[in-house]
């Protein structure tokens, strides 16, 4: 390890505790990032935060607590890819084992999303012994048998141009009176009938008003038939290799929309 780095550990908060505080102190952790749900009056993991807070400062470990939406996988994986970039550079130790499947697929898929992944282990602790649970009074195992590193992976997303003409969309969806705040979990049925999605129609633009916007971005040449550089170039790429986008056509017009698919995926990669 490089001098002034950092051994960080990034850990879901559920029912567990030593999956947490084992690896951390067998590791020489500097500091743990404790995922704890931002609801805490709702949150039945409150008590196994402290104990391990507690455990953590009994062994010289820094700790610190983030707040997410434990129901929510995107929100998750927003923050702890947000998180994990901030401490880049530092040695980085995610562990999927201590909580929820939500934070376990958010915090993979987090780290697939990432170009670099240099300095970022992801993995799994195993439990020694399953014991009888009792909410808020014993955990639901205890010990650590074998730390397991998780091999790494990377998805294949879009980039440059096609992502920007993604973020047109989605800041057009923040601009709409009305649309829904993401992620959504309303049953839109109405706008189901009008879509071939899931009845979102997130940042929903008039083709030839993103025609424009991406001429103006540099997205797309400005000479020549600029829909037909749209398809090509924008559309037709957004569309079939990821399913990123949707197109309807409302009256006499063709719009643009993201899918939930798509919006999750600029939401989870903004700022």
């Amino acid at each position: 390890m490089k001098l002034g780095k950092k051994r960080i550990h990034i850990a879901p908060v559920g029912f567990e505790v030593d999956r947490v505080v084992i690896p951390a102190v067998d590791n020489k952790a500097d500091k743990v990032y404790l995922l704890v749900h931002n609801n805490k009056k709702e949150d039945k993991a409150v008590p196994y935060a402290e104990r391990i807070t507690k455990q953590l400062t009994a062994n010289k470990i820094e700790s610190e607590k983030i707040q997410v939406n434990w129901r929510d996988v995107e929100s998750i994986t927003k923050s702890a890819r947000r998180l994990i970039l901030e401490q880049f550079g530092n040695d980085i130790f995610v562990n999927v084992a201590s909580g929820s499947k939500n934070h376990a697929i958010a915090l993979d898929r987090a780290i697939m999303t990432l170009e670099d992944q240099s300095g970022i282990v992801e993995f799994y602790a195993e439990s020694e012994k399953y014991e009888g649970f009792k909410p808020g009074k014993q955990q639901l195992s205890t010990g650590v048998k074998d730390t397991k590193t998780i091999p790494k992976r990377q998805m294949i997303l879009p980039t440059g141009k096609l992502r920007d003409a993604l973020s047109i969309l989605y800041k057009n969806n923040l601009k709409q009176e009305g649309t829904c705040t993401f992620p959504c979990k309303e049953d839109h049925l109405l706008q189901a009938e009008e879509s071939k999605g899931d009845g979102h129609m997130w940042g929903s633009m008039r083709k030839k008003d993103l025609a424009n916007e991406c001429v103006k971005q540099d997205l797309i040449p400005s000479t020549g038939n600029i829909l037909t550089a749209l398809d090509k170039n924008i559309i037709q790429k957004l569309e079939s290799d990821w399913d990123y986008i949707d197109i309807n056509k409302l009256g006499q017009s063709h719009h643009v929309s993201l899918t939930t698919a798509g919006m999750a995926f600029v939401y989870e990669m903004s700022p």
